[in-house]
């Protein structure tokens, strides 16, 4: 499977997408030419970088606003509500969400869908923050590379095996009732053939009814 570096029409972020789904935000009238001036390798992954598309019969790209797909990101100047007080551990700056629940870090499987609230200020205290709403005034999507491990005998072994993946969103918030809070971060690990981002509704689903995730039209 190839992938390729593209700029989509609903953000100004660059995010990877599989060559497929390029009907879905070009569509079936247009033709596209591509010129690929750049390839480098990772394991597991081509990546290309994609200098010029040519769309010969139409002139307007349709916006993907699907809440199902990891191409409709999270536009800027949407809100995060809190909706019910929650408490950052002591000697931690972030808390974590998996499947509707608070967890711990070493309860999440990094294969599914999970976010964490972070915080600028690291206390030897357990703090609790109020409910509030949030501003989301910056969206930034990274790649993050791991090392997959094995365990044997309760110690941990680096494996000289295929790197995972993953996709991550970082939702920047504002609120003056609890300024310390930075971002929300979003994300799952796989294999790099198999990675993609978050969609809107994995998203919703990992924080659960703690928090009230609205869209900006």
């Amino acid at each position: 499977m190839i992938y390729i570096t593209l700029t989509t029409t609903n953000t100004d972020k660059f995010r990877t997408l599989k060559f497929n789904d390029l009907r879905l935000l070009l569509g079936d009238d247009i033709q596209i030419y591509f010129l690929i001036t750049g390839v480098f390798m990772k394991p597991l992954l081509l990546s290309f970088t994609l200098c010029t598309a040519l769309a010969l019969s139409a002139c307007t790209n349709p916006v993907v606003k699907d809440q199902n797909s990891y191409l409709y990101s999270v536009p800027v100047g949407s809100t995060l509500r809190l909706n019910k007080a929650i408490s950052i551990p002591a000697n931690l700056a972030r808390r974590y969400f998996q499947a509707g629940k608070a967890v711990r870090k070493s309860d999440i499987n990094i294969y599914y869908p999970h976010c964490s609230l972070l915080v600028n200020t690291l206390l030897e205290v357990e703090r609790t923050i109020q409910p509030t709403v949030f501003e989301i005034y910056r969206v930034q999507d990274e790649e993050e590379l791991a090392q997959r491990y094995v365990q044997y005998a309760s110690t941990f072994f680096a494996w000289d095996g295929p790197t995972i993946v993953g996709y991550a969103s970082y939702y920047y918030l504002h609120s003056a009732d609890a300024p310390d809070v930075r971002s929300l971060e979003c994300i799952q690990w796989n294999d790099p053939v198999d990675v993609e981002y978050l969609s809107i509704n994995e998203v919703k689903k990992s924080l659960g009814d703690y928090f009230t995730l609205e869209l900006k039209d």
